[in-house]
């Protein structure tokens, strides 16, 4: 289906994202689920509980009165060790969010898509512009550095 709008390709564009990022994740070699590339890094389940919670904010700013947000680079919790069913039921969670955050997305308007948000310096932004940067360009960086995890731990192809 060919989106017809702008918010129906912000849709398309969100769910592909987040299609890509389970792709990956989903690869992560048994055994590896805990696995940081170094002692600060964020181990895969670690980043899917992550993005879990940046999608968290995002609900919460879209659907509340609530339009304030606090945004903190980095973790306050270094390293989550999870056992095999935990982080499938992570993986889980983070599609029906796909799914969840889709809607939303489908749901906003001119009007919704615009109003402002602030974060706790008191700087104002538009929803879209929360969703693009904090939201969708985030987990995009997170993709990437997963992508950059698989290949340390399963090598470069051999395929030329």
């Amino acid at each position: 289906m060919k989106p017809n709008n702008s918010i129906d390709q912000l849709v398309a564009l969100a769910s592909e994202i987040r299609r890509l990022t389970i792709k990956r994740l989903e690869a992560v070699p048994r055994g590896f689920i805990n696995w940081q590339l170094n002692n600060n890094a964020m181990s895969f389940a670690h980043l899917i509980q992550h993005i879990i919670n940046v999608d968290n904010l995002f609900f919460n700013l879209a659907t509340s009165n609530n339009k304030t947000f606090i945004w903190v680079m980095g973790s306050e919790v270094p390293y989550l060790n999870l056992d095999e069913a935990t982080y499938n039921d992570m993986l889980a969670k983070l599609k029906d969010y796909g799914i969840k955050r889709d809607a939303i997305i489908s749901s906003f308007n001119d009007n919704s898509i615009n109003e402002l948000v602030s974060n706790q310096d008191g700087e104002t932004i538009t929803i879209w512009w929360f969703l693009m940067h904090y939201v969708l360009e985030h987990e995009t960086y997170h993709r990437g550095q997963i992508a950059a995890y698989l290949k340390v731990l399963q090598g470069e192809s051999t395929k030329a």
